[in-house]
């Protein structure tokens, strides 16, 4: 059998029978129960064509080793997929949460954009703000992610 090319990290007890998952806690039963900020994550270089973080980076602790370690263990070609909430959405401000995520949040990790970040960046595809479908309907999504710093 071939390897699974897909990492869910975080997968809060979803299954993915195309996919390896990782979470911290066994009890949501993921192929590889692993703290994620602890690194470096139990994963080879480039071992995965596509990588999914569905609200899971506000929980770290350490959100830069998070994002060089899904540079590290996804293939060159590969992709990675992240979600967060907006900081001004109501649920981002779970007590869980460490971080708060607004449009330019990733952009020190994005090759071509300045910031703090050094090495190795990705290669951002997109990027949008999402809303709930009333406000789609209202189609203020389209003027807030042609003009994100009007939001």
């Amino acid at each position: 059998m071939e390897p699974k090319k897909v990492l869910v990290i975080g997968s809060a007890g979803k299954i993915f029978s195309d996919a390896v998952t990782v979470d911290i806690d066994p009890e949501h039963h993921p192929d590889v129960v692993h703290d994620l900020n602890v690194t470096p994550w139990p994963f080879p270089d480039n071992s995965f064509q596509e990588i999914v973080a569905h609200h899971v980076v506000e929980h770290l602790q350490d959100f830069a080793s998070a994002m060089k370690e899904m540079y590290r263990i996804c293939s060159k070609d590969g992709c990675v997929y992240i979600e967060v909430p907006h900081h001004t959405a109501w649920f981002a401000k779970d007590p869980a949460h460490k971080m708060f995520f607004g449009y330019f949040s990733f952009d020190g990790f994005i090759a071509g954009k300045t910031g703090w970040v050094t090495g190795r960046k990705f290669r951002c595809l997109k990027r949008e703000i999402t809303f709930h479908k009333f406000y789609r309907a209202l189609f203020l999504h389209r003027l807030f992610n042609r003009w994100p710093l009007t939001y």
